[in-house]
């Protein structure tokens, strides 16, 4: 079981709520990290996911909604 969202977990919350602003956060910061920040790019790229509703920070980047 993982305790963090995978690629399709975070394409299903983006689906279902395509209103919202996603912010993926904790990416590669733990060792149990599934996806990389590019991977999960690349991926809801892939899915058409609207590049303003996932934001992909990188480590320290301060984001203001």
């Amino acid at each position: 079981m993982l305790i963090v969202m995978d690629t399709f977990q975070t394409l299903e919350v983006c689906h279902l709520a395509p209103k919202s602003k996603v912010v993926a956060i904790h990416m590669e910061a733990l060792d149990h990290a599934t996806v990389s920040r590019v991977e999960l790019g690349n991926f809801v790229r892939a899915h058409e996911v609207n590049e303003d509703q996932l934001i992909i920070p990188a480590d320290g980047e301060v984001v203001l909604l």
